[in-house]
């Protein structure tokens, strides 16, 4: 058959660009089942290869299809396309999957990248297309959060509604579809063939050498026994506090316990601590589950690790969007941090990479040691992909299956490429850390009132300005908070039963 000649010669190929696993099987690890957890593959187990169900003798007489997508150096660039081959594993096996999705199904596949920090461009210029009805754009890769706010609108097909996209396959994250499938009906998905799947997931890192000269034993015990917890970081934090002698918080000469943020690097609480916002009901309609208790006694916790462990805590107050993951980052790369809180994509980097002390990488601490398991939170701007409803019926079919064909041999190249090179190999220093890691990824928690965050005006950033204040205000404001919510929410259901009802 055809798809088995090319697969093998694809397999091939890239096997001589060094060794990594190309085969996986359908090992999810553990699921948080009624919390819509989402467990993505991890090691494989054995050989045997999973591929898609797609009819062998698919043939769209070269058409051309056009992706659109943000291109961020360390974000999004190379998730959808490459321009060559570079020796590099990861960017080869994008460019070998393109090429072999193409021969597959004979088409050509076109990317247009917007070069472009704003997440927002992406997404406004496929509306703005689609109101004009002019057909520019077959498929849309952008932030997952703008992506789903412009579905509300219509923008998008229902995927659940194509010919040849299986849901159910491992290539397609389980439990985002779990969140976002609402009543039969799914605008965007996402995946293995989208890196930042990995990329976004918060961490947290230890400098090893710091550990070791304070006489800590390394995280990855606690991590066992399930006593890495916030109470667990706020005792250790102290011990590594070294001022310069001007009894200043210093960004270099002071030795810090913990170096973080008031900003992004407070949203993985949210799911590391199980504060969860919108669930589904038995009628599989959104609900508002949000507890003001809970995520108040979060914040306690948080405000005393952030500021009352005698400025053994650097928290950094951002002044510009994205530009704190970077300081924290840069920090801990100068040795100057026992802990930080990143997202994966910032240990790719050439500073950390290059820092002189050695490092671990180990899960958010979760709440306490009562609660049942780590859960990971992904950075609302991790990529998905839609099909915009100008793309018509006889294509909307023909996009399934590119994106189909796309989704299956990422899972068999491109993922175990990414997975065992940037992630075991380039971050994970020890089989501890990539032990660490394999959990970190089974352990990723998606929710709805995160990535509607639009619609339900930006309700988890609030935490954000409450830990900034260094004031414990969560029961106050959130009270008007959640109220708005409600009705927020009443409008947001209202917005996809008009869709669904529009596209019967």
């Amino acid at each position: 058959m055809k798809k088995t000649r090319l697969l093998c010669a694809l397999l091939a190929s890239l096997m001589l660009l060094g060794p990594f696993c190309s085969c996986a099987t359908n090992n999810e690890g553990p699921t948080d089942t009624t919390a819509a957890g989402d467990a993505l593959a991890t090691e494989p187990e054995s050989e045997t290869v999973i591929t898609d169900d797609l009819p062998d003798d698919l043939d769209y007489n070269e058409d051309e299809v056009v992706f659109i997508s943000r291109y961020r150096e360390g974000w999004s660039s190379g998730e959808i396309a490459v321009e060559k081959l570079n020796s590099d594993l990861v960017n080869d096996a994008v460019f070998e999957r393109n090429k072999y999705v193409e021969e597959r199904l004979n088409i050509k596949i076109t990317s247009i990248e917007e070069h472009d920090d704003d997440p927002h461009v992406v997404v406004n210029k496929v509306a703005t297309s689609v109101k004009g009805g002019s057909h520019e754009y077959d498929v849309m890769a952008a932030a997952c959060y703008t992506a789903l706010n412009e579905s509300l609108n219509g923008t998008f097909c229902d995927l659940r509604k194509t010919e040849y996209l299986d849901f159910e396959k491992p290539w397609w994250s389980q439990g985002y579809n779990e969140v976002v499938e609402y009543q039969g009906a799914q605008y965007a998905v996402t995946g293995a063939m989208l890196l930042s799947m990995y990329r976004f997931s918060f961490v947290t890192v230890f400098n090893k050498d710091l550990f070791t000269d304070a006489g800590v034993p390394f995280l990855y015990q606690d991590v066992k026994n399930g006593t890495w917890t916030l109470d667990r970081q706020i005792e250790l934090v102290p011990l590594f506090h070294r001022d310069d002698g001007n009894g200043q918080q210093d960004e270099q000469g002071d030795y810090y316990g913990l170096v973080s943020s008031s900003y992004i690097s407070t949203d993985p609480y949210w799911s590391s601590c199980m504060v969860n916002i919108l669930e589904k009901n038995g009628e599989g309609e959104y609900e508002l589950v949000f507890d003001s208790g809970k995520l108040h006694s979060v914040a306690e916790k948080v405000l005393q690790l952030y500021y009352e462990t005698d400025d053994s805590a650097y928290i950094y107050a951002p002044t510009t969007l994205d530009g704190e993951q970077i300081f924290v980052r840069d920090m801990f790369a100068d040795g100057y941090a026992a802990m930080a809180t990143v997202r994966l994509l910032e240990l790719e980097s050439g500073v950390v990479r290059n820092m002189e002390d050695k490092f671990g990488v180990v899960p958010m601490p979760k709440y306490d040691a009562e609660q049942a398991d780590y859960r990971t939170l992904m950075h609302d701007q991790f990529t998905v992909v839609t099909v915009p409803t100008t793309v018509k019926e006889d294509r909307l079919q023909e996009m399934s299956a590119v994106l189909e064909a796309l989704g299956s041999i990422s899972y068999t190249t491109v993922k175990p490429a990414y997975y065992e090179t940037t992630l075991r190999t380039k971050i994970a220093q020890d089989p501890e850390s990539a032990e660490m890691l394999d959990l970190v990824i089974d352990r990723i928690y998606i929710d709805a009132g995160i990535l509607y965050t639009v619609e339900l005006s930006s309700f988890h950033d609030k935490f954000r300005g409450i830990v900034g204040s260094k004031k414990n205000t969560v029961v106050s404001d959130y009270k008007a908070v959640s109220r708005s919510a409600k009705r927020a929410l009443d409008r947001m259901l209202k917005k996809l039963d008009k869709i669904a009802a529009r596209a019967e």
